[in-house]
């Protein structure tokens, strides 16, 4: 008896086992796997682990998103949202952190108290890149450069030392602003103005580095902006290609200064040259004109349109204003400002 039980529950066996083996496979589902190591876009100055990283967290923002969309569509509980939850399970990616779960494994400590005994608020530690928006960039623009200009003018001196640029950065994370790219942007130009064009070289290639940098950073939303040092430096150190890039975008670089400089030098001696006119303010008593009369006082006599006339200097404002008196008026006033020198009619005034 004992040997036909034992002989039916092997037949049993054998039968579930050849039901499963005979079910058909539906091997439809590891299409949608997702590999965070796949590298056909990769940033290319970041390295690859730091770029799966940041694709892990890109994936964890979807799977987010999907999560609070199923909530809302269960509240609904109507037919069609209960349909376009199965199909978001349907579609849903899978990855090593969802494909299986380890059963066995327990986070349960003893003597320690849950997280709603001693609730916590959850604060970002993580450093970002300052003044990065440009609205905001002239709010606090002074006061960095003020109590940074040590840091600032001791990095823009280091020499083609990439290494020890590297090792800067990371010792003053301040540079990890726009306030500090704007600040070399404008020195280079103003270097490269006073003819320092051998030390505007070096201030420029150490202000693209920290462009670069700046740059990464802000690439990388959620991470830290440290974390975009190491691996910029790595690639500059490791990839020639990345090399001859930022030695070609540095040669750009120096003759866009160069013109923007000539540009400022331009601008510098027009503004020269206007200073060079002075005019005198004019007062009572002090001078005479060609007519005996004193301008000082002629010119508080006029019409608050021919004041403002004379104050600009502008033949045209003074033609316009003439126009908008009677003919016996304009000559009147006229012939005070030619007899006090107010007004030349030979073109001398």
């Amino acid at each position: 008896a004992k040997a036909r039980r034992g002989a039916t529950r092997t037949t049993a066996r054998t039968r579930s086992l050849q039901a499963i083996n005979s079910m058909p496979v539906n091997y439809s589902k590891w299409d949608k796997l997702e590999l965070s190591d796949d590298e056909d876009n990769f940033h290319p100055n970041i390295d690859n682990n730091l770029m799966i990283r940041l694709m892990r967290e890109k994936r964890e923002a979807r799977e987010k998103e999907e999560a609070e969309r199923k909530a809302k569509l269960l509240q609904e509980g109507t037919p069609e949202a209960l349909e376009e939850v199965a199909k978001i399970d349907r579609l849903a990616k899978l990855h090593v952190g969802n494909i299986c779960k380890d059963k066995f494994s327990s986070k349960h400590e003893k003597s320690s108290a849950s997280s709603s005994a001693a609730p916590k608020a959850s604060t970002d530690t993580k450093l970002k890149v300052a003044a990065s928006d440009e609205a905001q960039f002239m709010d606090g623009y002074e006061a960095f450069i003020k109590a940074n200009q040590h840091i600032l003018d001791e990095y823009a001196s280091i020499d083609e030392e990439d290494e020890r640029s590297e090792q800067y950065i990371l010792d003053h994370t301040q540079l990890l602003s726009e306030h500090a790219t704007g600040y070399y942007l404008i020195h280079c130009i103003n270097l490269q103005a006073e003819g320092k064009t051998r030390q505007m070289r070096k201030t420029a290639r150490q202000y693209l580095l920290l462009t670069y940098v700046v740059d990464l950073a802000k690439s990388m939303p959620g991470r830290d902006a440290r974390d975009a040092i190491k691996p910029l430096f790595k690639k500059m150190q490791n990839s020639d290609e990345s090399r001859e890039a930022f030695a070609e975008h540095l040669e750009k670089y120096i003759a866009h200064v160069k013109t923007r400089a000539e540009v400022k030098k331009q601008e510098a001696a027009k503004a020269a040259q206007e200073e060079e006119v002075e005019y005198v303010t004019l007062e009572k008593g002090q001078q005479v004109g060609p007519g005996g009369l004193d301008p000082a006082e002629v010119f508080e006599t006029l019409p608050t349109v021919l004041q403002e006339a004379f104050g600009s200097r502008d033949v045209g404002a003074l033609k316009a204003a003439l126009q908008t008196m009677s003919v016996e008026d304009a000559q009147y006033h006229m012939k005070r400002c030619i007899d006090s020198g107010l007004w030349d009619p030979n073109g001398g005034g």
